[in-house]
């Protein structure tokens, strides 16, 4: 592997962080590809994403153009491409692991659900599932997020950050948000 794949390796991982799903299925390319059009107001097709992570085969893969290197590091938060290598190379390593902890995906709940997210220091959100990964803010104590506000989010990890995608916080426009950035979350279905 050189050096090249060993940067977009840590790229993917990053853009499926960001956006709270890992890229498993057709689904998954159309939802990144309006994430990164919410965010950036830029455009990559699902079809170019499926061939950047490797989904349509090893002879599918092509090298990616500069535009959608650039547009997949902003989406993370860096402005751009060069911005993304000059950081990967000052930590010279790349960061990944196996995940083990208790895990909660969206499309194991029934629509009505309900469940408790806390985090420190003494933050504590009850959230609703409304159905297609969609979630609604019932209760928000010493936190950011407000009554009402609604996420996307497909995956739940216990001692990880939750990361939520398309929030609508205050009837604003769609951004991204992290709960227990530091130290992860605990969360705990209240109703079903």
């Amino acid at each position: 592997m050189d050096n090249t794949e060993i940067v977009f390796e840590s790229l993917r991982p990053s853009v499926e962080m960001t956006v709270g799903r890992n890229m498993h299925t057709p689904r998954d390319f159309d939802y990144l590809s309006m994430c990164i059009y919410d965010k950036t107001k830029d455009t990559i097709s699902a079809m170019t994403l499926k061939r950047f992570w490797g989904y349509l085969g090893k002879k599918n893969i092509r090298q990616p153009r500069l535009d959608t290197l650039n547009i997949l590091s902003q989406l993370i938060g860096y402005t751009g491409w060069e911005s993304f290598l000059q950081y990967s190379s000052q930590t010279n390593s790349i960061e990944s692991d196996f995940i083990l902890n208790n895990q909660l995906y969206a499309n194991s709940l029934r629509v009505g659900t309900e469940i408790r997210i806390k985090w420190n220091p003494d933050r504590s959100i009850l959230i609703r599932y409304e159905g297609h990964e969609l979630f609604t803010v019932l209760e928000s104590i010493n936190s950011k997020l407000c009554k009402k506000d609604t996420f996307r989010c497909g995956q739940f990890i216990e001692n990880e950050p939750l990361f939520l995608s398309c929030l609508i916080h205050k009837g604003g426009a769609p951004c991204n948000y992290v709960c227990g950035k530091e130290n992860g979350i605990k969360y705990l279905i209240t109703k079903q």
